[in-house]
């Protein structure tokens, strides 16, 4: 696990106000992140690679995203106070995010 990755996760979540959760539950989401970038990218992690460099720009995004709906997992539709949430799937990261990593041909 890279420490600047829990780093710059817990400026991003700070700045965007949310409450930081504990290292060890940005430890796993980071780790998931990771964990579907290779899955989708049928990549296989070494000691000395753990993900495919060049995606990394995407392992922060996709912690904001998963954290932004703890509390309302699953949640199609919320409207309150002119703020409206629809979550398009059930899955914890956007299609828009996924769709920028592209699978390895084997």
């Amino acid at each position: 696990m890279e420490n600047e990755l829990l780093t710059n996760l817990k400026v991003i979540l700070k700045d965007k106000g949310f409450k930081v959760p504990s290292d060890i539950v940005l430890n796993q989401e980071i780790d998931n992140a990771i964990f579907t970038i290779n899955e989708c990218r049928r990549f296989t992690p070494t000691i000395e690679k753990p993900y495919p460099k060049k995606y990394k720009s995407l392992i922060i995004p996709m912690c904001v995203s998963a954290i932004s709906k703890y509390g309302a997992e699953g949640e199609t539709s919320h409207g309150e106070n002119g703020i409206n949430r629809t979550y398009s799937s059930a899955d914890d990261y956007p299609k828009e995010i996924l769709m920028k990593i592209t699978p390895l041909v084997k």
